[in-house]
């Protein structure tokens, strides 16, 4: 699909509709194909373009704040679902194309791009007949939430997207690495996204981070706020120390701390020299060395750095070595 690159959403590019072991529904009616997909997106008028014949189905994998999905309709479809209201929808053609109007804006998808429904523009889609998506869909709140923690989005604002993203290289193409690796272990009865866990809900952070870093995309800057006393932040510190093990965001630790996400940021900066995620990184780090001095034989670093939600084993190893001068590897090796 992709010109002259290695495409890694090729194996997901078949004949066959990926996750298929999660199937939400087949049908040839037309009615029946919209109806289905409205229970789970929002209400719309569906139409045939063409004389093709319809055979719908859609594949859809739950996760706590967004869900991946993969779906057709077999025939050319006008899609109008207007304003999407309450969540955004990422749209990754894997075979065929999809014309795309988004408010104001209007573009094709496919042949290696995406791009990303805001849920407030009025929407209308048109599906060529071999066109078959990977699709995301994810709660606004979540999305908005992550732009505000990571992103220094001031607090009310939204995210708005705008035209199309290139899958092919750089942020999009890490991107279609992760999308493809979700897919692949999904298919292979090792969903890693829906789990009531530390990983599963910092891989669906992973995975929104991903979706604003590749796509085109605005939002009010959030204002610097004045040095709050060292009183709150020892609050928040007492906060993230008694919820290490949980998946945790810097919403929360603000709420807990008694000022806002941005004030509590440049508290931290004034007065421990590091923000509060990375704060919270180095605690999980300090319990991770812990663990592994144990010198239990029966436990793996793969079992610790997940059991304080470090999913990505590489940058786990690397924030470990650049914390204490050596690889987790070889700290379990001398406590065994």
């Amino acid at each position: 699909m992709f010109d002259k690159r290695k495409d890694t959403m090729m194996e997901l590019a078949t004949d066959r509709l990926p996750l298929a072991g999660y199937p939400l529904f087949e049908t040839r009616d037309l009615d029946a194909a919209r109806h289905a997909v409205a229970q789970v997106y929002c209400d719309h008028r569906l139409e045939r373009l063409g004389t093709g014949r319809i055979h719908a189905r859609q594949n859809r994998l739950q996760g706590r704040r967004l869900s991946i999905n993969t779906i057709r309709y077999g025939a050319a479809a006008s899609i109008v679902p207007g304003a999407l209201g309450s969540f955004y929808l990422f749209q990754f053609p894997l075979r065929g194309s999809a014309d795309i109007r988004c408010g104001e804006a209007g573009y094709r998808i496919g042949g290696g791009t995406s791009g990303i429904l805001n849920p407030d523009d009025p929407i209308e889609m048109e599906w060529s007949a071999d066109c078959a998506q990977l699709m995301v869909q994810i709660d606004r709140d979540a999305m908005d939430a992550a732009a505000r923690d990571h992103c220094d989005m001031a607090s009310g604002a939204q995210v708005t997207f705008s035209g199309p993203a290139d899958l092919t290289h750089g942020a999009g193409l890490r991107l279609a690495e992760l999308l493809r690796f979700l897919v692949a272990q999904a298919d292979g009865a090792r969903s890693l996204i829906g789990a009531e866990d530390l990983v599963g809900a910092q891989i669906e952070q992973a995975l929104l981070l991903a979706l604003i870093e590749a796509h085109p995309h605005q939002f009010e800057i959030a204002r610097p706020a004045a040095a709050a006393a060292p009183r709150t932040v020892r609050r928040a510190e007492a906060f993230i120390d008694a919820h290490l093990s949980e998946p945790i965001t810097l919403e929360e630790i603000a709420a807990a701390s008694g000022i806002g996400p941005r004030a509590l940021q440049e508290a931290f900066r004034l007065h421990r020299g590091t923000s509060p995620m990375q704060f919270l990184r180095d605690r999980r780090l300090e319990r991770a060395d812990a663990a592994l001095r144990t010198g239990d034989p029966d436990v793996t670093v793969t079992d610790i750095a997940m059991t304080w939600g470090f999913f990505h084993l590489g940058r786990f190893s690397e924030h470990y070595r650049r914390r204490y001068g050596c690889t987790p590897v070889e700290t379990l090796r001398r406590a065994l």
